[in-house]
């Protein structure tokens, strides 16, 4: 793990500070959408309400208390903070690497904890799913991939913009990525292959051993009569994550483990910084 974290503080270096211009631009745009209807920081005015007990006189709106015999105060209306969302698939099959290279999770966990850096540098608010408060760098690269499979949810909007990296091989991993994309949240599909499962590069006899906990292994004599099952299988995996990157608000990165790490994160983080 020193090693993904420095691999990841060297890639955020290069990347430099990511302001999150694409979910700024995205908020801007549905503006009036989705009103909070909230008291908090802000810019916009929403109500008028009494001075409390105890409250410091300087926060009085002399101009409306002009009008009544009792002391107001102007409040504005919250405005929720563009968020970035990090997740990385903490499922066994995450675990599987090719000989020469990294494991889909350390290659998964470079990327997002380098995106989570650059993001911090430029004061963005950065948090892991599924915990909303914001992380520190350290605490932050310790939750990636910590939390399992399927995260739960809080509820997004267009303010929010999720970089989700796994390898949605289960049985509807995606749909909480299509969750997501219904209540607003734009983001990044990081879908993380190894060599070996984009090629199927076996024959003969060949032991596949059990990756997930309720999985069996399975031994087969000829493994090159599987070649075009195993193909067919792919493509439909493969259409699965092209369906989910469709929503224009997405982005869908098809990222191999044996291909450069930094260059799939440059290619995320120019993604997030742009308007869009």
């Amino acid at each position: 793990m020193t090693r993904d974290i420095s691999d990841a503080a060297r890639i955020a270096a290069a990347i430099g500070p990511l302001r999150l211009v694409r979910a700024r631009a995205r908020r801007g745009r549905h503006a009036g959408s989705h009103p909070r209807r909230l008291a908090g920081a802000g810019t916009e005015f929403w109500q008028y309400r009494t001075l409390e007990a105890g409250e410091p006189a300087d926060k009085v709106d002399w101009r409306r208390s002009a009008r009544s015999d009792e002391l107001y105060v102007r409040e504005r209306e919250r405005q929720d903070p563009v968020r970035l969302w990090l997740w990385v698939d903490g499922s066994a099959s995450m675990d599987f690497a090719s000989e020469g290279a990294p494991t889909k999770a350390a290659y998964a966990r470079t990327i997002a904890a380098a995106l989570g850096l650059a993001a911090h540098e430029a004061s963005e608010t950065c948090c892991v799913l599924p915990a909303p408060r914001p992380l520190a760098p350290l605490a932050m690269f310790e939750a990636l991939g910590a939390g399992g499979g399927t995260p739960a949810l809080p509820a997004l909007g267009p303010s929010d913009i999720i970089v989700a990296a796994g390898d949605f091989l289960d049985d509807g991993g995606l749909d909480w990525v299509m969750n997501a994309a219904s209540q607003g949240a734009s983001g990044v599909i990081v879908a993380v292959q190894d060599r070996a499962e984009i090629a199927f590069p076996f024959a003969g006899r060949v032991r596949f051993e059990a990756v997930e906990a309720d999985e069996a292994a399975h031994e087969v004599g000829r493994a090159e009569d599987l070649t075009g099952r195993y193909a067919d299988a792919w493509a439909a995996h493969r259409a699965r994550l092209a369906n989910a990157g469709a929503n224009p608000s997405w982005l869908l990165v098809e990222a191999a483990t044996d291909t450069r790490v930094d260059a799939a994160a440059a290619r995320i983080a120019s993604w997030l910084g742009s308007s869009g």
